[in-house]
C-alpha cells in the first residue's frame, strides 16, 4: 500500500473519530516481514526455495541508487541482476555446515508481493541445515522474516530478526 493511500486512510479515520468526540491518539506501527519457504525434495536431491516480500519494500533497495521500478519493471534485466546479487548477499543456507548454491529461477509478482524463486542442488543427505537471513535489516529496523521449512510432513519455522539473524535445524 503506498504511504499517500496509508495517510489518506489514517485521515480519514482521524476525521471521524474527531466528529464523535473521541480523544483522538494516533501512533503508526510500521510491519516489515518476509517469508521464505524452503522444501526439501528428496527424490530429487534438491531444496526448492520461494522467497516473499512486499514490492514496496524491495523496492526501497532496488532504487537506492537509480531509478529502476517494479511492477510492471523498467528494466526487467536490470532488477533480475539486482534482485539476485541482493539476495545472494543477505540470504545463505548451509547443509551440512556447507555453504550451499542458489540457483536463481525467476521471480514474480502476485498483489502487492514479490516472490523470487530459488533451487538449490544438494549432493548428500541433509544432516543439519542453517540460514541466514538479513533480507531488508539494512533498511528496517523491525525487519523480521519469516523461515519454514518442510521436508514430507515434518515442517519447522524460525523467526528471524536483526538481533537472530540466524536459525539451525538438525534432522538426524
Amino acid at each position: 500500500m503506498s504511504i499517500i493511500v496509508l495517510f489518506i486512510k489514517s485521515f480519514i479515520i482521524f476525521i471521524m473519530m474527531l466528529s464523535q468526540g473521541e480523544n483522538v491518539e494516533l501512533e503508526f506501527h510500521d510491519y516489515y516481514v518476509s517469508t521464505t519457504q524452503v522444501d526439501y525434495i528428496k527424490k530429487k536431491n534438491i531444496l526448492q526455495i520461494t522467497i516473499r516480500m512486499f514490492i514496496n519494500d524491495f523496492e526501497d533497495v532496488i532504487t537506492k541508487n537509480n531509478n529502476l521500478k517494479l511492477d510492471p519493471d523498467s528494466n526487467s534485466i536490470e532488477i533480475n541482476k539486482q534482485l539476485n546479487q541482493y539476495i545472494i548477499e543477505k540470504f545463505k543456507i548451509l547443509a551440512n555446515q556447507e555453504p550451499m548454491i542458489l540457483d536463481f529461477i525467476g521471480k514474480e509478482y502476485k498483489t502487492d508481493m514479490l516472490q523470487v524463486y530459488y533451487e538449490v542442488k544438494l549432493f548428500e543427505k541433509i544432516k543439519s541445515v542453517s540460514f541466514e537471513n538479513y533480507i531488508l535489516f539494512d533498511f528496517f529496523k523491525n525487519q523480521q522474516n519469516i523461515i519454514h521449512f518442510k521436508i514430507d510432513k515434518f515442517r519447522k519455522s524460525f523467526l528471524l530478526d536483526v538481533n537472530n539473524p540466524k536459525a539451525t535445524l538438525f534432522l538426524d
